[in-house]
């Protein structure tokens, strides 16, 4: 028996853990700061772990397999796709990664869109992270409300902003309770009693979607009081008089912000003191917040504009700048590999292009209602998945899975379990696990200021193979000249080559890591300040304007709302929000049986004086449907779970849900997945084409005995 340090990528975190191995398994894991790291040897030796490739020979959907050796399957595989290539160009290939092999899927993308070519793809960002990046980019010229720039443990004032961190951020969040130890003030915002919602000085219980009309009033009373930081304005803003003019023109005071958010006016104008006040501060916006909404890039611009007015751009304890010392550095990272792999000239083949022509910049994603559209019209002809369970993960999933099942031409699949998405492909790849793999891993815990080597702990079972490999090995197969990347162990040779060290002798350094001192305020000592067309931190943003995009931020309803549709909302009068699952990210997880006990059944969230008006109890089987999909008579069904304090206009579901034990193939995944009724049409976000993905008008009910048994 031994004990080997390796790194959690279950989710975003990437935990240090300590593996301990007997007889060349992993049997324990050591400091795991959730289930997800805990769990990892119940995945890794799980009976129904995909461990030999699968070749489809029935129909799609049939569920008849046979055996087909790697190299095979991989020759087979490259075969087509160059001949689909040749016939209909290679923007024909869209390829698509999850949560699923968190990193390893975004490395393996990265690769194939250099080698394949493939100008389509998708980091499973489309909802999550892609207006907040932009929002950043538009303002300072990188992120700035992501992950892994607030500063958690030196803010002085720390305000979660539809984001619930003791769930999605559980490493990162420890900094935070430490903050709010010492004395640090929290605001929250979100209609859900969330840990930190139950702690906060002030809990902002906001209307969902109305995030934007919240940022704007605040930014109203700091600039009408004068809170706001006049140096940093000053000397480092452009546009406050332009900001300033509109929000007085628009009206975004917080008497108006009261009859939007559902907020006290007393209340809106407290926070925007306190967080102006308080110094250092910070804000961690998430999915609940800054996405999911088609106002998404704007809701995070305006989130982006309080930070810059109260001077906590890159302050310590503030919203740090994080991508620029590991440009400057040359250092390797996830995230900055897919800017190396970029083909500058394909920009213009990616789906969306036209429409949303700052996609095309570098490291972005293409717009997903068009891939889906392109999937039925013949656009789109062979799909990739890389631990992607697009079935479940994505909106419009039924209009995702007729595509697959009868439209597309190839598809495979690297997968740990069949999925519902699996259960679609014509070839099933099985992936090696994290611990079964070499790795380069880049923390997400701010300051994250070093990268790290993260050595294979075991040998991967069966054929199971690295997915980057994979992407490697079906270019070779194809005839592209894959130089300089023969192998993996090359390419992290290669994200290494600036600081002429080889994989090897990192994981031989002290800490097996290379560090990028972290300095703050860097603007001050850099040219241009900000990667910004004014070398700015622009409030009016010059590079939206150029894109032909308000430069300046607005308050934008959802489409079906209490106030855009007030018809609808007679008979659909309740909001549909999601929540995450401390047990599971995303879609994964179902079948591990460790984390399924946290959580057996999609629980719908309902407030109790909601639920009596509606003769619902505690764990009754309940129905939920939207007006879109009310249409159609499509509903989805949960467990209700009485919640105290939440807003009683609100319910909550998770997202992505389905049921491993459910026959094949589609596993349940329309049962209880909100995917399954929302449609991906307009309208969208003018930035990146965002759909509406939640804050959306919905009715629920108690199911008929007859239905629930």
């Amino acid at each position: 028996m031994h004990e080997m340090e390796t790194i959690c990528l279950r989710c975003h975190q990437k935990c240090h853990l300590v593996a301990v191995v007997e007889d060349g398994k992993i049997t324990k894991i050591k400091d795991a700061a959730c289930i997800k790291g805990t769990v990892v040897p119940d995945v890794m030796y799980h009976k129904d772990r995909v461990i030999y490739p699968k070749k489809r020979v029935g129909k799609r959907g049939e569920g008849k397999w046979e055996y087909i050796p790697m190299d095979q399957a991989i020759s087979e595989i490259a075969a087509k796709l160059k001949g689909l290539n040749e016939k209909f160009g290679y923007n024909q290939l869209f390829i698509s990664g999850g949560s699923g092999q968190k990193q390893l899927a975004d490395q393996a993308l990265n690769m194939a869109k250099r080698m394949f070519p493939a100008p389509n793809i998708h980091w499973a960002r489309y909802t999550c992270v892609t207006p907040a990046t932009f929002a950043g980019r538009a303002t300072v010229g990188e992120r700035l409300i992501y992950e892994y720039n607030p500063d958690l443990r030196h803010a002085k004032c720390i305000i979660f902003w539809g984001s619930n961190p003791d769930v999605t951020i559980p490493n990162a969040v420890r900094h935070a309770k430490e903050a709010l130890k010492e004395g640090a003030k929290l605001i929250v915002v979100d209609p859900r009693p969330t840990p930190m919602a139950r702690r906060a000085d002030i809990w902002l219980k906001i209307r969902p979607g109305t995030d934007a009309a919240l940022a704007l009033a605040m930014g109203r009373v700091i600039i009408d009081e004068n809170l706001y930081d006049k140096e940093f304005v000053d000397n480092w803003c452009f546009g406050f008089d332009h900001l300033k003019e509109h929000l007085k023109f628009k009206g975004y005071t917080p008497e108006w912000a009261e009859k939007v958010t559902w907020l006290p006016k007393e209340q809106i104008i407290e926070a925007a003191r306190l967080y102006a006040a308080t110094k250092p501060a910070t804000i961690y916006p998430r999915l609940g917040g800054g996405a999911q909404h088609c106002n998404a890039t704007q809701i995070g611009r305006s989130i982006c504009i309080l930070v810059a007015l109260t001077g906590n751009v890159d302050a310590k304890g503030g919203n740090l700048l994080f991508e620029r010392p590991f440009y400057d550095a040359m250092m390797p990272s996830t995230y900055m590999t897919r800017f190396a792999c970029r083909i500058p000239s394909e920009g213009k083949k990616m789906f969306g292009y036209d429409m949303y022509p700052i996609l095309a910049k570098p490291g972005t994603v293409c717009d997903m209602p068009s891939v889906v559209r392109g999937m039925h019209n013949g656009g789109i002809r062979s799909l990739w998945c890389c631990g992607d369970n697009i079935v479940s993960a994505e909106p419009n999933s039924k209009a995702i899975w007729d595509a697959m099942l009868n439209k597309l031409e190839l598809i495979w699949v690297d997968e740990y379990f069949m999925t519902p998405t699996a259960e679609l492909a014509d070839y099933v790849l099985p992936a090696a696990f994290y611990q079964e793999v070499d790795n380069i891993v880049e923390p997400f815990v701010p300051p994250a200021n070093y990268v790290t080597a993260s050595k294979k702990v075991v040998e991967p079972p069966g054929e199971c193979r690295d997915d980057r490999q994979i992407a490697i090995d079906i270019a070779k197969a194809m005839g592209v000249d894959v130089a300089p990347w023969d192998t993996v162990m090359d390419y992290l040779n290669w994200n290494l080559r600036y600081q002429k060290i080889t994989f090897e002798e990192l994981w031989n350094l002290p800490g097996r890591r290379i560090s990028c001192p972290r300095s703050y305020w860097k603007y001050k000592n850099t040219k241009p300040a900000f990667l910004t067309p004014t070398g700015k931190c622009e409030l009016y943003s010059k590079l939206l304007e150029r894109y032909g995009v308000a430069p300046l931020p607005d308050h934008i309803e959802p489409p079906d709302s209490p106030m855009t549709t007030p018809e609808v909302y007679k008979d659909y009068p309740l909001i549909y929000v999601h929540y995450r699952i401390y047990g599971f990210q995303h879609s994964e997880g179902r079948m591990i049986e460790r984390q399924r006990k946290l959580m057996p059944d999609p629980l719908l969230e309902i407030a109790p004086e909601t639920a009596e008006k509606l003769g619902i109890q505690e764990g009754d089987d309940v129905w939920l449907e939207i007006f879109h999909s009310a249409k159609k008579g499509d509903r989805i069904y949960y467990k209700a779970k009485l919640v105290p304090d939440l807003m009683p206009q609100v319910v909550c579901g998770p997202h992505g849900w389905w049921f491993p034990e459910k026959p094949a193939p589609e596993h349940g995944a329309f049962d209880s997945n909100i995917n399954a009724l929302l449609t991906l049409d307009p309208p969208y976000d003018p930035v990146v084409g965002v759909t509406q993905a939640q804050r959306i008008l919905c009715r629920i009910g108690k199911v008929e005995a007859s239905k629930a048994a």
